[in-house]
């Protein structure tokens, strides 16, 4: 009997069920790929907290506009393009007054524990 309604049962189960429940979250990132320039310029690897994020924002509002929307695609993030403007320095985003401006350094390059 079940495997009879089994494509009702899924089809359900995609279209009501939230795509948050069904997605898994991801959690903080951390960006340590640079290392030696950061050791250079005195800073700790940046952490994004991309759950935080999620809580606040829709996927669409940062991917595929500001964030290519593939693990690993966005290897070009830089403090100059941040500056620029670009990624996490986007209108929208850290060069707005939104949220915390771009010179509070130590609120994504955090202390060690």
């Amino acid at each position: 009997m079940l495997s009879k309604n089994l494509p009702i049962f899924i089809a359900v189960i995609i279209f009501f069920v939230p795509a948050t429940v069904i997605s898994a979250r991801l959690g903080d990132m951390v960006f340590d790929d640079k290392i030696e320039s950061l050791k250079k310029a005195g800073v700790n690897p940046p952490v994004f907290p991309h759950g935080r994020h999620e809580d606040i924002y829709k996927c669409d509002d940062c991917h595929p506009k500001i964030f290519k929307d593939k693990r690993g695609a966005n290897d070009n993030i830089s403090m100059q393009q941040i500056i620029k403007g670009k990624l996490c320095g986007a209108p929208d985003c850290h060069n707005s007054p939104k949220t915390f401006p771009l010179f509070q350094c130590k609120k994504c390059h955090l202390e060690k524990k």
